[in-house]
């Protein structure tokens, strides 16, 4: 399954992480965040939008 990491940073939004797993979406996003970006969310292939928390107790079975 494929994600999306999606933030804004100084110059705007952007998107430009790819990850493959659920884990490593959550991780690259909670980096981010710990980078001082906002609007951080992570992008499901269906289109629908999680922020890191919300994502973290949606795919909580498959994070470990």
């Amino acid at each position: 399954m494929a994600f999306a990491i999606q933030w804004t940073g100084p110059l705007g939004p952007a998107t430009t992480q790819r990850r493959d797993s659920a884990a490593e979406a959550l991780k690259s996003a909670m980096e981010l965040l710990g980078n001082g970006y906002t609007e951080v969310v992570i992008a499901h292939k269906d289109g629908k939008l999680y922020a890191p928390a919300d994502f973290a107790e949606f795919y909580r079975d498959t994070i470990k």
